[in-house]
């Protein structure tokens, strides 16, 4: 029940301090390494055909040095966060698209610790959490632009529903659920399943008690809200730093349509997201 490496995708600003820092304080849990991770895809200008050679050659020669400064930067913000892990830890930046460079250096890690999708911020700069969701064999903790609590020492919530992306989830998040003060595993579900949901929540429960973790099942009734929403008021009355749930989704046209309680909680969540497919 550990981890023995991370990856943390890092770009700039306060957010990327705060991710890198939990990632940290994450793999310190069991020593685990940590890979910083930053990517910048240079911007192709539209070319105008009766531009020289030359003058095409300089500008994506410049638009390169930019994606390059992109990534040393991230390079400063990782080691300089590290601090006195630097030991446990190790850069790689590189000029290319983010989302296909995380999933492909998912191989050296357990778990991608990344920021929320950003409306703003260009896919050439920062990583769609969706994307590496979907693409990778590791589970995606997911930290939003403010950690309001901490997911180490403090409460869980596992969403949980019958499925093999569940069972993933909780499996990949056991080494953060050991560190929890308690874990509240809840279905959510129309008053009628109420019997073989609660008899799934316990069993759960009971799973993660056989590996020395405080856990609870709870059964919450639909209401007519998303899902999503009444996951994360439970969270949130609970005091909850965590939650836990299967990534549900497919690909269509080139893009991956995720499914409702994913896409709410991937937009919404006020806390860390650990989410599996």
């Amino acid at each position: 029940m550990r981890f023995a490496s991370l990856l943390v995708y890092v770009d700039e600003g306060p957010e990327a301090i705060a991710r890198v820092a939990l990632a940290c304080a994450i793999a310190g849990l069991s020593k685990a390494h940590v890979i910083g991770l930053a990517a910048s895809m240079p911007d192709v200008p539209q070319i105008d055909p009766y531009a020289g050679g030359a003058m095409t050659g300089e500008m994506l020669s410049l638009f390169r040095d930019i994606a390059e400064a992109d990534v040393s930067r991230a390079r400063t913000l990782f080691w300089d966060t590290v601090g006195g892990y630097a030991d446990h830890a190790e850069w790689r930046g590189e000029v290319g698209y983010p989302s296909d460079l995380v999933v492909q250096a998912l191989r050296a890690a357990d778990l991608a610790v990344m920021g929320r999708r950003d409306p703003v911020r260009s896919p050439a700069r920062s990583p769609d959490p969706a994307d590496v969701l979907m693409a990778a064999g590791r589970a995606v903790l997911i930290v939003p632009p403010e950690i309001p609590r901490d997911p180490i020492g403090t409460p869980a919530v596992i969403a949980w529903k019958d499925c093999r992306e569940a069972q993933r989830a909780v499996a990949s998040a056991l080494p953060i659920l050991a560190a929890s003060s308690i874990v509240h595993v809840i279905e959510v579900c129309a008053a009628e399943q109420t019997d073989e949901a609660r008899l799934n929540a316990e069993e759960v429960a009971v799973f993660l008690g056989r590996h020395g973790i405080v856990a609870s099942a709870q059964i919450v009734h639909g209401d007519g809200r998303p899902r999503s929403d009444q996951i994360i008021e439970f969270a949130e009355e609970y005091g909850a730093g965590l939650i836990v749930a299967g990534g549900y989704g497919h690909a269509r046209l080139r893009e991956w349509v995720m499914g409702g309680v994913t896409h709410g909680l991937l937009d919404r969540s006020p806390v860390c997201l650990l989410l599996s497919h």
